[in-house]
């Protein structure tokens, strides 16, 4: 089987490494895949820059997820041409314009050809200015004429785009993101030095970075020096985080290539986002046998599970500061939760797992025709 995936752009984040473990696992199960992709915007690393992908690839040029009525025709262009050149047997659209742009692309140049679109987290809350995410809504009601199959990250997702009326109701499936699983690793707390807190993501407001700056801040006053946190990522606000930071024992490393790889001496992720779909972060943590504590948004808690396979909270920044004080004067949750996080991860949340499920949805879409 022939797939395109066709993506927005491949920047150093969740959605790129989604599709760089999709492919090389459907690989395996003898499906050839194509990721068909735009510009990164000017802030952002290219996630092929340093990884060589198994699939093929092939970059749309006027592709770019800025709105532009030339280049966004362009681009539609392009895709019909690459549809046209590679026939593949089914497509697979990711994130907002290109998931747009490539399932009219599709069924004009096919009508007949199965199309299903992933959503990898939120459409519509924190992404975007209230006017365009009423657009989006607009937009991905009437895309339910183009699109056979919609998949989403977390039932979460799912429910809450279904409320806004998007998708009808039998064309929807969940698919929980899946991560290589790496051997078991067993994480000791260290009982007597700083608490080590680790941020990862890009520095904007949907990710809220100023959250977990405050956290810090309320700790340093709780128990000096108690505390560390690393922050991974740049963005937007890069430079206002660093300005709110100084004095705090926060460390910011820039964006740094497989962050999971090199910085690995942590004992506890934090999650700050406003809203998410299923972070991959909060994956990758867990591999390591590393618990996470994040706010309660999106499908986090499809993964946590408080107090057992991490740690959710309902308020504010005092909130999680509060909490994390908790977990410093016992160490031994933050363990009992890594191994827990781990397990989980190991049986659900496995990308030879996810590979199955879509390869699955592939199959049934391509026999209904």
């Amino acid at each position: 089987m022939k797939v395109l995936h066709i993506i927005t752009r491949m920047n150093t984040g969740g959605p790129a490494v989604f599709l760089d473990h999709l492919t090389t696992s459907l690989a395996n199960l003898g499906c050839e895949s194509t990721i068909a992709y735009g510009y990164c915007e000017s802030n952002e690393i290219d996630y092929l820059d340093s990884k060589k992908l198994s699939s093929k690839t092939i970059k749309i040029k006027s592709l770019h997820r800025s709105l532009n009525p030339y280049h966004d025709l362009k681009s539609f262009i392009q895709i019909r041409n690459i549809i046209k050149t590679i026939k593949p047997d089914l497509i697979n659209t990711h994130t907002s314009k290109a998931g747009v742009l490539g399932r009219l692309a599709a069924k004009s140049v096919d009508r007949s050809l199965p199309v299903a679109h992933t959503f990898h987290g939120h459409l519509i809350y924190g992404y975007f200015a209230k006017y365009k995410s009423l657009i989006f809504t607009i937009i991905e009601r009437f895309m339910s004429n183009f699109t056979n199959m919609f998949i989403a990250v977390t039932s979460e997702t799912k429910s809450s785009l279904q409320k806004l009326g998007i998708g009808k109701k039998g064309v929807w499936q969940v698919i929980p993101i899946g991560i290589p699983i790496t051997a078991s690793v067993i994480y000791k707390a260290d009982p007597v030095g700083p608490l080590k807190l680790l941020w990862v993501g890009r520095f904007t407001d949907i990710k809220d970075p100023f959250y977990a700056i405050e956290t810090i801040k309320t700790l340093e006053a709780i128990k000096p020096a108690g505390f560390t946190l690393t922050m991974v990522g740049e963005g937007e606000i890069f430079e206002e985080a660093k300005k709110r930071a100084v004095g705090l024992p926060i460390k910011f490393t820039g964006w740094v290539k497989a962050p999971f790889e090199s910085i690995q001496e942590f004992d506890l992720l934090m999650l700050t986002s406003k809203n998410e779909g299923l972070p991959l972060v909060m994956l990758e943590a867990a591999n390591l046998g590393k618990p996470t504590i994040s706010r309660n948004v999106g499908g986090v808690s499809e993964f946590i599970k408080s107090n057992s396979t991490g740690f959710l909270i309902s308020g504010d920044y005092d909130d999680m500061a509060r909490l994390i004080t908790d977990l410093d004067r016992d160490r031994s949750k933050l363990e009992q939760a890594g191994v827990l996080a781990k397990k989980l991860l190991s049986t659900e949340f496995s990308v030879e797992t996810m590979a199955k499920q879509y390869s699955k949805i592939y199959d049934q879409l391509m026999i209904r025709g």
